[in-house]
């Protein structure tokens, strides 16, 4: 579903929301299952927001949460992502954002949201929908590309702190960090303007590698 203003296509021209559906569900087929996603058998429900470079309005955003609380039962959605963060400070109890997606937590669905990238620049605010207490907010780990957890840490970039109304977020944290996911296509623009971040599997398909808790959160999602 588009609930972009204006724009009619359903190609991910960003490629940002191919590499979080490909890191909640993708079946690695096209890296023999090295790239698999979190959850590969799940069934993924895809609700556009936002347009070729990333940014959306909260309209758009509040339609599409809109259009998946009266389809929540058709389709059987149990769990919501949202690897997004307004740019606004604003208290939950007056924002349309945090208001549409509580609709959905006291209707029975999972509300699952990313921290922000923000903690170097204004650690400690937290952007709707991440300061929401009823919604489940993740902030970013980094394992440093090993199996070991003892050298795990949070990279600065996570956001983190206490919100206007004293809840402490992020409530989780998982990995976000050098997260190796769907490539959307050769002209996205994300794919474009960092071609150094592309990944090659062993059969030649390319993939994407990207860090923020937007990878984070789609990692809890799955």
């Amino acid at each position: 579903m588009n609930f972009v203003s204006g724009m009619q296509s359903v190609d991910d021209s960003y490629g940002h929301g191919s590499h979080v559906a490909g890191t909640i569900g993708g079946n690695g087929a096209g890296s023999a299952g090295a790239y698999a996603g979190v959850a590969p058998k799940v069934s993924l429900v895809d609700v556009r927001v936002t347009n070729d470079a990333g940014i959306g309005s909260t309209s758009d955003v509040v339609a599409g949460l809109q259009w998946i609380y009266e389809n929540r039962l058709k389709y059987n959605i149990r769990v919501v992502n949202l690897s997004l963060n307004s740019s606004i400070a604003e208290s939950y109890h007056t924002s349309p954002l945090n208001a549409a997606l509580e609709v959905l937590w006291f209707n029975k669905v999972v509300v699952v949201v990313s921290s922000g990238n923000n903690g170097t620049t204004v650690s400690g605010v937290l952007y709707p929908p991440a300061n929401d207490p009823f919604v489940i907010t993740v902030g970013a780990t980094d394992d440093k590309g090993t199996a070991s957890i003892s050298d795990d840490d949070i990279p600065n970039f996570s956001a983190f702190g206490i919100t206007s109304e004293g809840f402490a977020k992020p409530e989780i944290v998982a990995p976000g960090r050098n997260i190796i996911s769907t490539y959307a296509s050769d002209d996205c623009n994300i794919c474009i303007n960092h071609p150094n971040n592309i990944v090659y599997s062993t059969n030649g398909n390319r993939y994407l590698r990207i860090s923020g808790t937007s990878m984070a959160s789609a990692v809890a999602a799955g």
